[in-house]
């Protein structure tokens, strides 16, 4: 065989192939080897149109001999071609004879490069995004992630000392809930889920359970681990809650899941320089001393703000009665009504015995009456539980915009606990 021959054959046989359709009758008049290898038959004799589908997608071929190219794909056989076309006349027959090249390979290479160039465009904006934020909280996070894989629904759990705290946050209400509780075996064994697994809250301690169902996450809702790890002597762990739109396949690209584990650990790092000289220990809300700070450099000059000053009830008879861890109990279940309302712009603190503190910060006076009466379903739910303590709380609710006097708003809130403390007291009862 001549070089020329073998061109021939190999242009023919192995990147592509001919056929010619007679354009009286559309019936084949040639196909060579490609399209007996494709279709697994000799072609010729058969209408054009039924033996490929492909067919159908030819422009208007020019009578004057011009070769139109253009691109079709065999849905039957899942392949992709480049077309050549030209009509032709030969011995008083005319006909049209296309050349097919086999793209799919070349296509399928495109498509992923597209897809991947998409995705790290979308993953610069995320870094982007994230360096952005770097100081931040694991609240400022979630949003964030919400967005980026298209789901509604997630918790942060974070390991901490002797305790797990629990952070769900909802995009479609734009609300935050917090829990803490004791970090059991059972429990602890949430921070060792594989990254990309699917399961249920049905998998988890029932602590954990409680908690998720308290927040809205139903038993049974399925769930994906998206990532885990563990920086000073901490351990966290991230949980989507399926939906329909979620972006799985972005779930378990290892480049994303770095920057998201950089954010997180940056962020724990961080926290645990200050998280003890700024939290109560009983409870794990801010303490005093971070609420006088924020006073100072933040709290007087908001454009408006609303605050919650609080008193747990009946701590002393609690104590007296049944001992102080009964009354320890109490605290903490106030604590928790309070805490799983918190978010980046809600601050919570126990200012000392069974007095606790809520800022809002940049809300409207709509906004406040709505977190209260979250605050008083989250007490509600919480005294469901039948652990034999029945938490009750006054709560003294104002609302300050641009240009407020925060002193004043702070002795209005005292008086207005102190009213509700009265109207919540049983007969008999000290007021204390």
């Amino acid at each position: 065989m001549t070089i020329k021959e073998q061109i021939s054959s190999f242009v023919v046989n192995e990147i592509g192939g001919v056929v010619a359709v007679d354009c009286g009758t559309g019936k084949i008049i040639y196909a060579d080897a490609f399209f007996g290898s494709i279709y697994g038959r000799d072609l010729v004799g058969e209408t054009a149109e039924d033996a490929m589908m492909w067919i159908g997608d030819c422009p208007a071929i020019p009578e004057d001999q011009i070769l139109v190219e253009w691109e079709t794909i065999d849905l039957e056989k899942r392949n992709y071609y480049k077309v050549e076309s030209k009509r032709m006349t030969a011995e008083d027959t005319i006909c049209v004879v296309h050349h097919l090249t086999d793209i799919t390979e070349y296509m399928k290479l495109n498509h992923d490069v597209t897809k991947y160039m998409s995705f790290f465009k979308k993953l610069a904006g995320f870094q982007t995004a994230i360096l952005e934020k770097l100081s931040s909280t694991y609240y400022e996070l979630l949003p964030m992630l919400a967005d980026f894989f298209k789901t509604e629904e997630m918790f942060f759990m974070l390991h901490r000392d002797a305790h797990i705290e629990i952070i769900t946050y909802n995009k479609k209400t734009n609300n935050y809930s917090n829990a803490r509780i004791t970090a059991e075996e059972d429990a602890i064994r949430a921070f060792s889920v594989s990254s990309g697994m699917e399961m249920s809250s049905d998998q988890f301690s029932p602590e954990i359970k409680e908690a998720l169902t308290l927040a809205g996450i139903d038993e049974g809702r399925k769930l994906y681990a998206l990532c885990h790890g563990g920086v000073s002597e901490q351990r966290y762990a991230l949980f989507f809650v399926e939906h329909s739109k979620m972006d799985r396949e972005s779930m378990g690209e290892e480049t994303l899941l770095s920057v998201i584990r950089l954010y997180i650990e940056n962020s724990m790092m961080r926290e645990k320089l200050i998280y003890d000289s700024e939290h109560d220990g009983l409870t794990g809300m801010y303490n005093k001393g971070k609420y006088l700070a924020m006073l100072e450099s933040e709290y007087q000059n908001m454009d408006s703000i609303g605050i919650f000053n609080f008193d747990v009830n009946n701590l002393k008879k609690m104590n007296d009665t049944y001992g102080h861890e009964a009354g320890d109990k109490l605290i903490i279940k106030g604590a928790d009504s309070i805490r799983k309302v918190t978010s980046s712009k809600v601050h919570g603190y126990r200012m000392g015995g069974d007095e606790f503190l809520m800022i809002a910060c940049n809300v409207t006076e709509a906004e406040v009456n709505e977190l209260k009466e979250r605050w008083e379903a989250e007490l509600a739910r919480l005294n469901t539980l039948e652990d034999g303590i029945e938490c009750v709380i006054a709560a003294g609710v104002v609302y300050g915009d641009k240009g407020y006097d925060f002193a004043a708003l702070m002795k209005q809130a005292d008086e207005l606990m102190y009213e509700d403390k009265k109207k919540k007291k049983k007969p008999g009862e000290e007021i204390r």
